[in-house]
Parts: structure tokens; C-alpha cells; sequence
């Protein structure tokens, strides 16, 4: 049997069961904590970059290609065998190399290639590793701290989205101190510590999870309702509380009972406002950590390891219920049941292995474990107090307004490169006081995993209202202003064709200026006129008492359409048109965002802008109110 250098080691072990050196297990477990890093960094550039290259509305082929590279694993054998047994060294060279890569290309074929190379690779690395030392599965929890610290750090910004010698210099610090880890391991002539298949089953909707809500900045942030310093300080305590008492729960199937239940509570209830959502998400990621690191370190220890083929099955078929879920999960514009899935079928697959103690020596491993995350957590928040901003300065009295609508595709821009900044200089060179955003993602995986409205609004210096139109608030419009808001309301669409649609409103008051702004972006496929014309229907009921009203948005309607035919008769003027601005917004060179204004607001002056930042351009109009 070969082992991690490709030496030959025993068959069987006899108890008591031999222990690697705590050396040896630190550096195993830095080896899984940065392999994971590097592997979600990974798989957030494939997964955003591939749906935005291909486009969403094919389907088939994105989860024909999505689930290719996911069920990788089942290749690992075979790279084994090729390799002679060094499956490990293989796989770690793969990672840095593309994850370095990755880091310095902006091409997006490129990246999405490069992204796939590092993910399958990150997959086969952790086989050997978990494989033989099952105290490495520690190390899991510490990659989650160390990947949550780094976008806490950066306003929920991951590193293979950011340019710049700080990013590049992070990022070879991770690939180096993975390299260093790996190469201790792979030297390594100390005892092995085998374990069974099963765990490695539970991994995949084990990041699923950690995708869609417990290591989701932009969730913790928009359902508990605090900013980002406290949300991340959530997450980060619930996955220590979790590490701390996992050992206690693993002494009694009354763990694994009471872990289940206050999971699936946390989860539910996580998908509220407030309290609820701020007790919700400590239960769902306090148990979330108890299972995937009962998962990651193997249940009860064997006398001999599961062979290969066995681990890579049940890794590939984890990471192909992962995608089956996620792709169900953001198809439905984010379907509440889809975590309490992925948290059945973990939990069911932890109870199949539920340990009767932990791994010997693991215990005693824990305050290196806590220290480990603790540390770039505590350094990553510290970062954020220190950098705290003030207040956005106060709009100045005045009679005249700028405002903007911008469709802002999730950060991509016309050209599928992923690039929040290129947008905020967009709004910045404008100077508007009131900016109404379209397609606004807030910790959707394919669209970057970042809270966009979080870093707009500190990037630009102004108040951020949201609009959630999916049913996981995540997804939607918003409303950036200097002036503080005083009132906002939000209408969900009952009719869609696509994605899940609907419209904000914000009542703003200052000295000499009282008026609502509302933003919405109303269905897409050109052939859903009737269900437009619904949505508007439904859209000037919400908006019937606002006045006077700026409304913006991508209305997915030509000016000749029945849409803006029924928008016009119920009182809207197109202000862009009444000042001369009637280039075409979209890609496609049609004219489908508008500002429409009621009486009382008169439009002086306006543009269609020139920029490839998004897919739309933006439309900038001046208003006096009189």
C-alpha cells in the first residue's frame, strides 16, 4: 500500500493505533486549511466566470460543464497510479501553479481554465491528505477562518478579483506556505493515521452550505441587518464555538440529535430579519461546524485505510449533489429549502460514521486549531474598526438633483471580466446624488460571492437602500444617495417568467427637496411582454401614494412598447428622451433603461454615458423640483 511519498506501509494496524508526531499534524493540517483557501478562491472565479462567459440562459451546457469539473475526483486513481503513487505532489503543483495564474490573467477564458485546473486539483489534494491523517480534517475549519478573515478584510471581496501588489503578494504567501506544508508531508516518515470513505461524501454539500449561508458575508450582513465587522464577528465565533464543543458532542449520539435540530432551526430562522436571523445564523453555523468537521477527520478511526477509488466515488459524488443543489438553489432565484436539503443529507451522512470520541491526540491539538483561526479572524476585524468610515457627508441644499440608473450585471463588464472597481469610477465620474442599481448580487456564488452593495456603498462614500427581488435576499436593486433616507418600502413581483423581479422605493428629505426614487428591473425575455405589462401593473399599485417620483431601471422595453405605453398613461414622463438622450442603453443596441419622472420633477439636462463597464449603459438625468 503506498502511502503520501509513495513508500509502502502496512496493511493493518493493531491497537493502540499509532499516532503521527503533533509536527507532523500541524503541518498536515496547515496543508488542508490552505488547500481549501485555495480551492474556494478557486471555485468562486470558475463558477462566475463560466455562467457569465456561456450565459445563464443556457443551462443545460453550464451544469454539463459545472458537473464535469466538480465529479474530478473519480480521476484521482488514475493520476495516482500515472504519478506513482505521488498523487499528493501532483496535485499540490496544479494548485499553486493555476492558483498563481489565476491571480495575474483577466482574460476570461483563461481564468475560467485556469479556476477549473486549481478547483480539481484542490479536490484531488485533499484525498491523500484526509485520507491518511485524519487529524488534517482540523484544518478544514481553520481554511474556513482564513478564508472568511481575507474577505472580511477587503469589504467581502475575494483575492482572484483584485489587481494590485497587496492581492498578489497574499496570494503568494498562501501558495508558498501551501507548498512548505505539503513538502513536510510529503517527506514524512511518521505513522499514519487512515480513515473511512463517508466523511469525504459529506464535503460537498458541506461547501455548499458554507457557499449559501454559513461562510455567506453578504447573507450575515443583509439579514441580521448589522455591517460587516459585527456579521463577519457572527461567523467567525460560531465556527470557534463549533471547533470547542465538537469533542463534547462526539462523546454521544445526543450530539449528533442536538447538533441536527439547532442546525436546522438556525437555518430557518436565519432566513428572517433580526434577532431571529442573528440567533439563526449562530445555531446554523455553530452545528454546521460540529458535522463538517466530524466529517472532515473521519468518524471513528480503521485499522486500515479506504482504498482510493472508494474516497474519490465519495468525494465526486458529494461534489455532484453539491452542484445539483446550487444549480436547483439559484435557478429558483434562491429556493429557502435547498440548505435544509443540503443539512439533511449532511447530517444523515455524518450519523452513518458518528464517532464515539475523536481521533487520539486531536483534543489535544484544538488550541494550536484555535489560535490558527482565531488569529487572521482577530487581525481581519481589527483592520475593519480601523478603518471605519465616517458617516457619507449630507447632500447640500439644493433644488436640483443629479441621478443616474445603472444595470450594472453583477460587476461584469461587456467584455465578461469581473471588475466592481470599473464600475464605481463609472458612478464616481458621474458625481450623481442618487443612483438606481439593477442587478445588484449581495453573496450569490455566480456572481462573485461578494456583497456588491456593501462595497459600492463604502467605495462611493454613500447610504445603500435594498431591494431584494429573490427569496434569499441576495439578488436585486438598490438605491445609493447622499441624502440619508427617510422611508423605504419594497414590492416583490408575483408574476416572472425568469428570474425572480421586483422594485424598491425610497422617500428622501432635505432642506429643499422631498421626493421618492424607486428603482426596478422588470423581466427579461423579449417574448414576456404580457408578463412586463403585469409586473408594471403591479408596480404602480406599490408606487400610487409616492409623489413626486423619480423611477428608474431596466425595463427590458423599447420606447415603442405597450410597457412604456402603459407607463406613460399612468403619468410618467421619459426624462432622458425630453432632454435629447436617446442612444441605446444595452449591448444588444436597444433603448430598455429609463429614468420617468412624475410632475413636479423637470428634467434640465442628461446623457446615455459611454462606458463597457456592465453590459448596460447608464443614464444620467438633472432635475429641478420644483
Amino acid at each position: 500500500m503506498t502511502g503520501l511519498s509513495g513508500r509502502t506501509t502496512p496493511k493493518a494496524f493493531g491497537p493502540p493505533f499509532p499516532v503521527a508526531t503533533p509536527d507532523v499534524a500541524l503541518w498536515a493540517i496547515v496543508a488542508v486549511a490552505l488547500g481549501l483557501v485555495l480551492g474556494l478562491q478557486a471555485t468562486r472565479v470558475f463558477v462566475s466566470d463560466l455562467v457569465f462567459v456561456i450565459d445563464q440562459s443556457r443551462r443545460a451546457l453550464l451544469l454539463l460543464i459545472i458537473a464535469g469539473t466538480f465529479a474530478s475526483p473519480l480521476l484521482a486513481p488514475l493520476i495516482g497510479t500515472l504519478s506513482g503513487g505521488r498523487l499528493l505532489l501532483v496535485a499540490a503543483t496544479l494548485l499553486a501553479t493555476a492558483r498563481i495564474g489565476l491571480q495575474l490573467v483577466d482574460w476570461p477564458p483563461a481564468r475560467i481554465t485556469l479556476s477549473a485546473i486549481a478547483l480539481v486539483a484542490s479536490g484531488w489534494a485533499l484525498i491523500p491528505l484526509l485520507r491518511w491523517r485524519a487529524r488534517a480534517g482540523l484544518g478544514i475549519l481553520v481554511g474556513t477562518a482564513i478564508d472568511l478573515a481575507l474577505r472580511t478584510a477587503r469589504d467581502t471581496l475575494d483575492l482572484p478579483w483584485l489587481p494590485g501588489m497587496g492581492s498578489h503578494l497574499a496570494t503568494a504567501i498562501l501558495v508558498a506556505l501551501f507548498g512548505v506544508a505539503v513538502g513536510f508531508i510529503v517527506i514524512d516518515r511518521g505513522p499514519v493515521e487512515p480513515r473511512g470513505a463517508i466523511g469525504f461524501l459529506a464535503l460537498g454539500p458541506a461547501i455548499a452550505l458554507l457557499h449559501l449561508v454559513t461562510g455567506n458575508l453578504g447573507f450575515a450582513v443583509t439579514h441580521t441587518g448589522w455591517d460587516l465587522l459585527l456579521a463577519s464577528t457572527l461567523l467567525g465565533s460560531g465556527i470557534l464555538v463549533g471547533l470547542l464543543i465538537a469533542p463534547l458532542a462526539a462523546q454521544h449520539w445526543l450530539g449528533w440529535i442536538a447538533t441536527t435540530a439547532a442546525g436546522a432551526t438556525g437555518l430557518w430562522l436565519a432566513w428572517d430579519a433580526g434577532w431571529q436571523a442573528r440567533l439563526g445564523l449562530a445555531l446554523a453555523v455553530t452545528s454546521w461546524a460540529i458535522l463538517v468537521l466530524t466529517a472532515a477527520i473521519g468518524g471513528r478511526l480503521l485499522r486500515s485505510p479506504a482504498s482510493v477509488n472508494r474516497v474519490a466515488l465519495a468525494l465526486a459524488v458529494g461534489q455532484l449533489l453539491q452542484v445539483a443543489l446550487l444549480f436547483r438553489y439559484y435557478t429558483a432565484t434562491g429556493d429557502r429549502w435547498i440548505p435544509l436539503i443540503l443539512w439533511a443529507i449532511l447530517a444523515f451522512v455524518v450519523a452513518l460514521d458518528w464517532p464515539s470520541g475523536w481521533p487520539p491526540g486531536a483534543v489535544a491539538l484544538l488550541p494550536h486549531v484555535a489560535l490558527g483561526m482565531v488569529s487572521p479572524l482577530a487581525a481581519a476585524v481589527a483592520w475593519q474598526a480601523l478603518g471605519e468610515r465616517a458617516s457619507p457627508p449630507a447632500l447640500a441644499p439644493s433644488s436640483e438633483l443629479i441621478v443616474m440608473t445603472y444595470n450594472i450585471q453583477s460587476g461584469y463588464d461587456r467584455y465578461q471580466r469581473w471588475n466592481l472597481e470599473a464600475t464605481a469610477r463609472v458612478i464616481e465620474a458621474a458625481r450623481p446624488d442618487i443612483v438606481l442599481l439593477q442587478e445588484v448580487s449581495r453573496g450569490w456564488l455566480v456572481t462573485s460571492s461578494a456583497d456588491q452593495l456593501t462595497w459600492l456603498a463604502r467605495r462611493l462614500d454613500m447610504h445603500a437602500s435594498w431591494g431584494p427581488a429573490s427569496s434569499d435576499g441576495l439578488w436585486g436593486n438598490a438605491v445609493l444617495t447622499r441624502a440619508l433616507p427617510v422611508e423605504e418600502r419594497v414590492v416583490h413581483f408575483r408574476t416572472t417568467q425568469n428570474l425572480r423581479r421586483g422594485a424598491i422605493a425610497v422617500r428622501l428629505t432635505t432642506p429643499t427637496v422631498s421626493l421618492w426614487i424607486a428603482s426596478t428591473h422588470l423581466d427579461d425575455p423579449r417574448s414576456a411582454t404580457m408578463v412586463r405589462l403585469t409586473q408594471i401593473d403591479e408596480l404602480l399599485a406599490f408606487l400610487e401614494p409616492a409623489r413626486p417620483l423619480v423611477l428608474g431601471g431596466d425595463f427590458n422595453a423599447e420606447p415603442e412598447s405597450p410597457e412604456l405605453a402603459r407607463l406613460s398613461a399612468a403619468g410618467f414622463r421619459d426624462a432622458a428622451a425630453a432632454v435629447g438622450a436617446l442612444l441605446p442603453t444595452s449591448a444588444d443596441a436597444r433603448r430598455i433603461d429609463y429614468l420617468l419622472v412624475t410632475d413636479g420633477l423637470e428634467p434640465v439636462a442628461g446623457s446615455v454615458l459611454e462606458a463597457t463597464a456592465s453590459d448596460h449603459r447608464p443614464v444620467i438625468v438633472r432635475l429641478i423640483v420644483r
